[in-house]
């Protein structure tokens, strides 16, 4: 009897720790090494001319699943473009953006690809991944090559 109990409470348990597992699992972030906070180190013209450098701001990629947001800290204004982003092989490709200001009674206020060319998008909004690694990950546009570390 005594042996009874103890299975039932061991499943029990295993049962409760299958159910946890699984509602967990449709919240993992499946961008894989792309994932997490990137920050722009150098952003050079296609021609090879510095395109970016200011010690006092810098540039932020945050890319989760199929989202990717792009601020520049510090900024004039608490605002940030979050877009969607797929990849077609070694391509990112970029759409949709929006841009929110915090504490602001306006959700959210759709803009063109056009409005990222200041975080080095360009106005066709595919980049290739040129480097791709845990630390560091570059970025090739029409427009130029954007170099980033791992934050």
């Amino acid at each position: 009897m005594r042996t009874q109990k103890h299975i039932y409470i061991y499943c029990i348990v295993a049962l409760l720790s299958l159910l946890l597992h699984a509602s967990c699992e449709n919240k993992r972030d499946d961008s894989g090494t792309l994932g997490g906070m990137w920050q722009l180190e150098e952003w050079r013209n296609a021609d090879g001319s510095l395109a970016y450098d200011t010690p006092d701001k810098h540039i932020y990629y945050k890319i989760r699943s199929n989202i990717l947001m792009l601020q520049e800290l510090p900024g004039e204004t608490d605002t940030y473009f979050i877009t969607y982003y797929h990849q077609e092989g070694d391509n990112l490709v970029i759409n949709q953006p929006y841009t929110i200001v915090r504490d602001s009674e306006l959700d959210t206020i759709p803009y063109t690809i056009d409005a990222l060319r200041k975080y080095g998008i360009p106005s066709n909004g595919r980049l290739h991944i040129d480097v791709l690694n845990s630390d560091k990950m570059v970025l090739t546009g029409e427009d130029g090559t954007l170099r980033f570390r791992k934050y």
